[in-house]
């Protein structure tokens, strides 16, 4: 009870914020419940920017259908609001609206949920499937007596078309959208007429019939002015002339045009058309010879591919022109990152474009692409490795001087070894011959000191000149050529180097080979 009073005065004041929220509430309930479906509508593409009212606006709107179990509002929720959803949980919602739109069993609504749900599709540059759909909603449309719904069907489908490369096929239906909207002055009327001559002129310029989508253009920027339509309009016109004036060989005017215009396409976020624009603006580059400005564009389009996963066979010349550039430059790293981001591409162009794939002429055919990517992996492996290979090979080299050093160390030391032995052998001879030596008489007492004198000093010049290594080394050829007979020579040997003639040239040769 103490409790109680003491917080008497926080009980109070959460009773009137009760009181006083409830009323607020049913009071912004009852303000809303005066809104029709369309104002509704209205008030939600308005408040796009404004998350608590957009998401006031649209539970409001998806209560009330259910409320009043309505399938045609409830399809209308899930086909008008799919793109105020997360990208992520689009293609669940616009499903969610087929069962109504077919509980109804009206045409048009089931047809307008088949071309919501193809613009979804378009939105995500699945062109193939935006087709699909688009033709289902035609399948239903047609059956219906709403004429323009027909023509918006029919300008939907030429768009795709002109994507997926059926470009005479677009402009026929283009055409066709032209003749009606032509005759109306009215704002929506007026509209189709300058998106369809927009998508003719495409066509014409994709059909190689540049001047006439020139024409067409002037047609468009013509009536965008006179209606008073927003400068987007204009900035695409003017954009489209600018890829004409390309293909005019304009070059200068082709960039001036498109870069000009291509900031506003980024503000639509429209990153497609963009992407086309830096192709054309590196094209014309290109084609003046500054290669170098030409490069930095069509990395732009590589980053869409990288960022969006956008990418479109109009652009594909930009990845060989980059392989082509890179390869000049002895880039071998950058040159196959193009290569692979053409592979990927052309896998992309197969599975979409199939039609228009096969008129395109490419200068590498993915085969072509994936032998290069191979050899490219390959020199580029060798010169990551270079340093590990040269030093492996020098190591080896290495282990294997190693091993015949050793080898033939051992080899020389046997050798070495067996000389020793001789020698020492060879020595003791020479010992005992010495000993021999000793008992020897000495015979110089008959030959006269100048002559024992003379004989010495031949011998030490016999030595000096190393003439005991000569093979024909005898007793008389020295004692010839000292100018004395063999008795004095040997006499002298015997009693000044205690060696017979024989031991002292065999001591001398020991003693110069040691």
């Amino acid at each position: 009870m103490f409790f109680v009073l003491k917080n008497r005065f926080l009980f109070i004041s959460f009773y009137l914020l009760m009181v006083f929220s409830g009323n607020v509430f049913a009071q912004k309930k009852d303000s809303l419940s005066k809104y029709s479906y369309v104002d509704l509508h209205y008030r939600i593409m308005d408040a796009e920017k404004d998350s608590l009212r957009l998401h006031t606006y649209l539970k409001e709107y998806k209560q009330r259908a259910f409320r009043e179990k309505n399938d045609e509002r409830i399809s209308a929720y899930y086909k008008n609001f799919v793109f105020q959803q997360k990208a992520e949980e689009r293609l669940v919602f616009i499903d969610s609206a087929l069962p109504y739109a077919f509980k109804t069993k009206d045409k048009a609504v089931i047809g307008d949920v088949y071309l919501a749900k193809g613009t979804l599709f378009y939105s995500m540059k699945d062109f193939q499937k935006a087709l699909d759909n688009h033709l289902k909603a035609n399948g239903y449309i047609s059956q219906t007596d709403d004429v323009y719904n027909k023509k918006r069907i029919k300008y939907k489908i030429g768009i795709v078309k002109n994507y997926l490369g059926y470009y005479a096929d677009a402009a026929s239906l283009f055409q066709e959208c032209i003749d009606y909207y032509s005759q109306d002055e009215t704002y929506n009327m007026q509209r189709g007429y300058v998106s369809s001559l927009e998508g003719l002129a495409w066509s014409y310029t994709k059909m190689n019939r540049v001047k006439k989508s020139n024409q067409v253009l002037q047609t468009a920027l013509r009536s965008v002015e006179k209606n008073n339509f927003s400068k987007l309009d204009a900035h695409y016109i003017i954009f489209k002339q600018g890829i004409n004036d390309y293909f005019l060989k304009n070059y200068n005017e082709a960039i001036h045009k498109i870069e000009q215009k291509i900031p506003f396409l980024y503000e639509n976020e429209d990153f497609a058309w963009a992407t086309v624009g830096n192709f054309y603006i590196g094209q014309s580059y290109w084609d003046m010879n500054e290669k170098e400005k030409a490069i930095s564009y069509f990395e732009k389009v590589n980053q869409v591919f990288e960022t969006k996963k956008y990418t479109h066979p109009d652009v594909r010349k930009s990845y060989e022109l980059l392989i082509s550039h890179y390869k000049s430059k002895n880039d071998k790293n950058k040159q196959l990152y193009y290569i692979e981001q053409l592979v990927k591409a052309d896998s992309i162009y197969s599975q979409n474009h199939k039609h228009l794939i096969h008129k395109i002429h490419k200068e590498y055919e993915t085969k072509d692409l994936l032998q290069v990517k191979k050899e490219l992996e390959r020199s580029l492996f060798v010169e990551k490795y270079k340093t590990g290979i040269i030093s492996g090979v020098a190591f080896l080299i290495l282990i294997v001087s190693l091993v015949v050093y050793f080898q033939q160390k051992k080899k020389a030391k046997k050798v070495a070894q067996e000389l020793i032995r001789k020698i020492e052998s060879m020595q003791k001879q020479i010992v005992a011959s010495s000993e021999e030596l000793k008992i020897i008489p000495k015979t110089t007492n008959s030959i006269n000191d100048e002559t024992v004198l003379k004989i010495l000093e031949k011998l030490t010049g016999f030595e000096q000149k190393q003439k005991f290594l000569k093979p024909d080394v005898t007793l008389e050829k020295v004692a010839k050529e000292f100018g004395t007979n063999t008795t004095y020579l040997s006499s002298v040997i015997n009693s000044h180097k205690n060696q017979k003639f024989n031991d002292y040239v065999n001591s001398l040769r020991i003693n110069y080979l040691t």
